[in-house]
C-alpha cells in the first residue's frame, strides 16, 4: 500500500513538473507602424515591401514557467504531508524544485541580453518575394532577397542590431530601442558582416562597392513613420534604394568590364540618418556585373555624384573612353538613357602604367579672352599677331603666371613654373607630356610601329597618332610611316568626311604648324614642333622636348629647340 501511494506521489509530481515545459503564448496588439516614404524614384515603382512583427521579451506575460514550478512544488508538498509518504514526498518535492529551478535558470539565460546591452526586442520582417537579392528587375528596378541577407537597425544615433533573411522573412534581435527615435533600417548589399560593428556603439561604417562582378550591392534605407512604440508589433514599410542602377551598353560582347573614376565608397550613418547612405570622396574602378543580360549589356550600382566625363572603361583588358552622366539617389538609367561604351579606343599609353587622352585641338590664346582648344585637330594659325589668336608659345608660357605673348629671343626669359592652369572642355587637369612620354608613345608602347604615320587631313600636313589597340573603321585605310623607305604627307590623304570617320575611331592629328623665332614664323606645312613640360640638363637646349620632324618621316629627339622658340602645344589628361 505504501508503495502504491508513493508511486501516485511521483506520478502527480511528474505531471506538475511537465507543466513547466508547456508553451505559453501572448498576443499583443497590431497596428500600422511604417509607411512608404514620399520620395521621387525616377522610373522605379515602389520598392521592397515587408511586414514587421515585434515582440518584446518579458512584457505582459501570463502565468509562466516560474509560477508552474511553484505550483508543482506546492502540489508535491501537499502530498508529502500525508501519512506514510512524507519521506518519499519530500524527496519528490526536492526533485521538482531542483529540476524546476534549473529550467528557470535556463530561461533567464535565454532571455537575458548578452553583454548588458539592455532590453532585447525580437523583430520579424515579412518579405513578399523570396527571389535572389542580386536579381534586379530591369523593368522597374525591384531588388529581391535570398537566404542570409542582412538588414541592420539603427536607433538613437547608434547601431542596435541586425535581422537575417530566412525562407520568407527577416528576423533577429535589436537591443534597447529608444521611444524617442524611429527605427532605421539599412540594407547594405552584403558588404559588411555584423562582427564589423558594435551594438550600442557604432555610429558610422564605410562600405566599398568596387567589386560587382558577382553581385550587385544595392544600398537601401527606410525608417518608421513614427517613433518606436513597444506596444505595436506588426509593421509595414518599403525600402528605398539610395544608389543608382545603371546599364552599360557595349558594341561588342565582353566578359570583364571595369569603369574607372567612379565613387566606390559610401559612409553609412546611424548617427545622422537624414543622410543615411552618402558617397565619400574615394574614387576607383568598379567591376561591372558579369552575368546580367548579355555580354553587350552590363549592369552596375553607382553612388550618387556629378557627371564623370572622359574616364576610362576597360573591356576584357582593352581601354575605352566613356562619359557617365550625373547620378541621383535611386536613379535608373536604362534603354535610351543607358551609358554607351561604344568600343571606340581613344586612349594612349605614355608609360607602362599611364594612359592619357589628347585634347581635341592645339592650345590657342588671345589677349583679353584667354585660352581655348582649336576647333578642329587640323587647325593652326601659321602667323604671329598678338592682337589676335596665337598658337606658337615659348617654353612654359602656357603655365600659371607666365606671358603667353612673350616674344623674347633670350632663353633665360623662359623659366618653368607650373603647367597649364584652367578648365577647358569640362576638365581642369590638362597638362603637357614630359619628353619620356612622347618617346614611349612613339617608340615603346605595344605595336607602336603601326600606330603613327604622316598624313594630309583636309589639305593640312601633319602626323597621325593612333590609340592603343586601334581598330580601323570599315571603309578607311591607314599606312604607318615606321620603316617606310620614302615617308611623305601623301601616304595618307583624308578629306573632312574621311577624317571625321578616323577621328571618331580615336585618331589624333598634330598639324605641321611650324616654328616661331621672335615674331617670325617658319617651316609651316613642313615641320611640326610640340613642347614637353621639362627642360634638358644642357642650358643651351633648355625647354626642348619633342620635334615632330614630319618631313623626315616621323620624329626625332630635338635639334636646335631653344627655350625661346615658339612651338605648338597639345595638352593631355591622364585617364584613371
Amino acid at each position: 500500500m505504501n508503495k502504491q501511494k508513493t508511486l501516485k506521489v511521483l506520478m502527480l509530481t511528474a505531471v506538475f513538473a511537465l507543466g513547466m515545459f508547456l508553451p505559453m503564448t501572448t498576443n499583443a496588439q497590431s497596428d500600422g507602424f511604417f509607411r512608404d516614404l514620399n520620395e521621387d524614384y525616377e522610373n522605379r515603382e515602389g520598392g521592397t515591401t515587408f511586414n514587421i512583427n515585434n515582440q518584446t521579451f518579458g512584457q505582459d506575460v501570463p502565468i509562466g514557467s516560474g509560477l508552474l514550478i511553484m505550483a508543482a512544488a506546492g502540489g508535491a508538498y501537499a502530498l508529502s504531508r500525508r501519512r506514510k509518504v512524507k519521506k518519499f514526498g519530500a524527496m519528490a518535492m526536492a526533485i521538482v524544485l531542483v529540476l524546476g529551478l534549473t529550467q528557470c535558470k535556463k530561461n533567464v539565460e535565454t532571455i537575458a541580453t548578452p553583454n548588458n546591452l539592455g532590453e532585447a526586442v525580437h523583430i520579424t520582417l515579412h518579405v513578399g518575394d523570396n527571389g535572389g537579392k542580386h536579381y534586379v528587375n530591369t523593368a522597374n528596378g525591384e531588388v529581391h532577397f535570398d537566404t542570409g541577407d542582412i538588414i541592420y537597425v539603427g536607433n538613437g544615433g547608434k547601431y542596435i542590431g541586425y535581422l537575417t533573411y530566412g525562407s520568407d522573412s527577416f528576423s533577429g534581435t535589436i537591443y534597447s530601442p529608444s521611444t524617442d527615435d524611429y527605427l532605421h533600417f539599412y540594407y547594405l548589399g552584403g558588404l559588411v558582416m555584423p562582427g564589423d560593428m558594435t551594438i550600442g556603439t557604432t555610429t558610422v561604417i564605410n562600405v566599398n562597392i568596387a567589386d560587382q562582378h558577382g553581385t550587385l550591392p544595392v544600398l537601401s534605407y527606410t525608417h518608421s513613420a513614427q517613433y518606436y512604440d513597444p506596444n505595436i508589433t506588426t509593421y509595414n514599410c518599403t525600402l528605398l534604394n539610395k544608389c543608382a542602377l545603371v546599364e552599360f551598353k557595349l558594341t561588342n560582347s565582353a566578359t570583364t568590364v571595369t569603369v574607372a573614376g567612379m565613387k566606390t565608397e559610401a559612409a553609412i550613418s546611424f548617427a545622422n540618418p537624414s543622410t543615411p547612405i552618402a558617397a565619400t570622396g574615394t574614387t576607383g574602378a568598379i567591376t561591372l556585373h558579369s552575368t546580367i543580360e548579355s555580354g553587350t549589356s552590363k549592369w552596375a550600382i553607382l553612388l550618387p555624384g556629378a557627371a564623370v566625363n572622359g574616364t576610362r572603361a576597360t573591356a576584357d583588358f582593352r581601354p575605352y573612353a566613356v562619359d557617365v552622366p550625373a547620378i541621383a539617389d535611386n536613379g535608373y538609367l536604362h534603354g535610351t538613357t543607358a551609358v554607351e561604351i561604344d568600343n571606340v579606343l581613344r586612349v594612349f599609353s605614355v608609360d607602362d602604367d599611364k594612359i592619357v587622352e589628347f585634347a581635341p585641338g592645339n592650345l590657342q590664346y588671345k589677349n583679353g579672352t584667354g585660352w581655348r582648344f582649336a576647333e578642329h585637330q587640323y587647325d593652326y594659325i601659321g602667323a604671329w599677331n598678338t592682337s589676335d589668336w596665337v598658337d606658337l608659345f615659348g617654353w612654359g608660357t602656357w603655365g600659371s603666371g607666365k606671358d603667353p605673348l612673350n616674344e623674347s629671343t633670350t632663353n633665360s626669359d623662359y623659366q618653368w613654373s607650373t603647367d597649364f592652369q584652367g578648365t577647358l572642355n569640362g576638365h581642369n587637369d590638362w597638362h603637357a607630356l614630359i619628353s619620356g612620354s612622347w618617346v614611349y608613345l612613339l617608340e615603346f608602347r605595344n605595336n607602336f610601329e603601326n600606330l603613327f604615320g604622316l598624313a594630309t587631313v583636309a589639305g593640312i600636313h601633319g602626323l597621325i597618332i593612333l590609340p592603343d589597340n586601334w581598330e580601323l573603321p570599315s571603309g578607311s585605310s591607314f599606312n604607318p610611316s615606321y620603316d617606310s623607305p620614302e615617308p611623305s604627307y601623301d601616304m595618307n590623304i583624308y578629306n573632312v568626311d574621311q577624317w571625321t570617320t578616323m577621328e571618331s575611331a580615336g585618331a589624333i592629328f598634330l598639324p605641321a604648324a611650324g616654328c616661331r623665332i621672335g615674331t617670325v614664323v617658319d617651316e609651316v606645312e613642313n615641320e611640326g614642333y610640340y613642347w614637353s613640360s621639362e627642360a634638358t640638363t644642357d642650358p643651351e637646349w633648355e625647354g626642348f622636348i619633342y620635334d615632330a620632324d614630319f618631313n623626315g618621316g616621323g620624329w626625332n629627339s630635338g635639334d636646335n629647340m631653344y627655350a625661346h622658340y615658339g612651338l605648338s602645344v597639345r595638352l593631355v589628361r591622364e585617364v584613371q
